[in-house]
């Protein structure tokens, strides 16, 4: 939490922080979301930059491994929390009152339900153009990328 507003500064929001300790070693994982833009290496270094030195003085004695990178294409999503995190891209959820797998651009995400656009309903081969799904029918959710929504060219 402490590195949030400093990132925020910097554009860049925390996805996701893990931490495992093994006698002197502590390894550090945090995973990153640009929010104008795609995350770059360029974002990963300057946060690496900006945590590391603030990380290894808290740690004393103890040797620091940290990792920072990007949420990947596929990252499968730990709480609804992300669901507002990734607004604007591509999420892939098993809707169990469907029984299906269904594919979507999040358009927006509140308390209890995210909406989609542009949705694919993959085991009826059926495109809706927008669709509720209450978290409570979420039974797993990812990132999911689609050459066609790349339109941009990258």
């Amino acid at each position: 939490m402490e590195y949030e507003p400093l990132l925020n500064a910097m554009g860049i929001a925390l996805v996701d922080i893990n931490r495992v300790e093994r006698g002197k070693n502590v390894a550090v994982t945090m995973v990153i979301l640009a929010k104008e833009d795609e995350v770059s290496v360029d974002h990963c270094a300057k946060v690496y930059r900006l945590v590391y030195p603030r990380m290894e003085l808290q740690l004393g004695e103890r040797d620091l491994q940290l990792e920072v990178s990007t949420p990947g294409l596929q990252r499968n999503f730990k709480d609804v929390y992300e669901f507002s995190l990734f607004t604007g891209k591509r999420v892939r959820v098993y809707d169990t009152s469907k029984d299906a797998w269904v594919s979507g651009i999040i358009a927006q995400a509140d308390t209890t339900s995210v909406q989609l656009t542009q949705v694919y309903i993959e085991d009826a081969k059926e495109m809706i153009e927008t669709m509720s799904v209450a978290y409570a029918d979420i039974q797993k959710a990812k990132l999911d990328y689609r050459w066609e929504d790349d339109s941009h060219g990258n």
